[in-house]
């Protein structure tokens, strides 16, 4: 089998942002491949829909039909374009990420376009949009263009201070995008972004909430801590007695991984340590600490479970 994806000698593929089967022309190109699973995409032609199906699979996000005969262009990724470079008549546009169009559309557009993920469009685009728009899994925004505005996006996993949202050196037009997981570590006093988009996972301090969620737009999830400082923890760890008893003063815990709670550790120390919890992981404790957890994660995106009862 040719292309960017090779199936290995069992004929699996495995682990891929993403696999382009789009230059294929029969079902016999398809026949190396015996099973694929865990891809975030499939690109596909229309006229092996039915090989494909044939294809065991799992864990595959989304698939994505394209005619035959285009030239179907594949990016992974944010890709940024004015509204008057999205290609020809004779394209397919295939976006694994974000699209964000950073002018009204005015060009020629593709024949088709198919997004897995967020898009982003100028007002006014709607049915320039609407007309090639197909075949992909997710959302379309449309914010409000002005003359310089200017696209700050972040992707990734960011930890950042407050000072990211005063936008000092750009124009209250302007528009920030967060676009995988963000925390804000800081105290927020200005807002000088038109709008806040959060594509994945946004945190930031509880007190500067009336300032941000009035401009924010979500196609994610989005917490708030209520200390004044947070304890980020981004890898898989574990936190024992002596976590605790070290910090001098109390602290929100944002846990973007799986986190476990030692034995010896008291309820009595969590909660004279741990203002909250932010859980987008999965949290394990003693069972004795499960209920003081639940009660402190008023932000739970994952689960909290004992480590020494039924099912641990």
């Amino acid at each position: 089998m040719s292309g960017n994806v090779r199936a290995d000698e069992r004929g699996l593929i495995s682990g891929e942002a993403f696999v382009d089967f789009s230059h294929l022309k029969s079902a016999e190109d398809l026949a190396a491949v015996s099973r694929i699973e865990d891809v975030a995409a499939v690109v596909v032609p229309e006229s092996l829909a039915a090989a494909y199906a044939r294809i065991p699979s799992s864990g595959v996000a989304a698939t994505v039909f394209v005619p035959e005969e285009a030239n179907v262009r594949v990016h992974t990724g944010s890709l940024m374009v004015g509204g008057d470079g999205l290609g020809s008549a004779d394209d397919v546009l295939v976006v694994i990420g974000m699209l964000l169009i950073t002018s009204p559309v005015t060009g020629a557009l593709p024949r088709r376009i198919s997004v897995v993920g967020l898009v982003l469009a100028p007002r006014g685009s709607e049915s320039a949009l609407g007309a090639v728009l197909g075949g992909g899994v997710g959302n379309v925004l449309y914010y409000q263009a002005a003359e310089g505005q200017d696209f700050k996006v972040l992707a990734g996993q960011v930890k950042l201070s407050g000072a990211v949202l005063a936008n000092t050196a750009g124009q209250p037009e302007d528009i920030l995008i967060a676009a995988g997981q963000l925390v804000i570590s800081g105290p927020i006093t200005e807002v000088g972004y038109a709008q806040v988009i959060v594509a994945g996972q946004f945190v930031a301090p509880a007190a500067g909430r009336e300032l941000l969620e009035p401009k924010m737009q979500t196609q994610g999830q989005s917490a708030w801590y209520r200390a004044d400082e947070a304890r980020i923890i981004a890898e898989d760890t574990s936190l024992g007695p002596d976590f605790f008893r070290l910090l001098d003063h109390p602290v929100s815990l944002v846990v973007l991984a799986d986190l476990s709670i030692s034995p010896g550790v008291t309820e009595a120390i969590i909660q004279q340590k741990v203002t909250d919890i932010v859980l987008f992981g999965d949290l394990t404790a003693p069972a004795d600490l499960v209920p003081v957890l639940q009660v402190l994660a008023a932000e739970a995106f994952g689960t909290i479970r004992a480590s020494d009862g039924p099912g641990s």
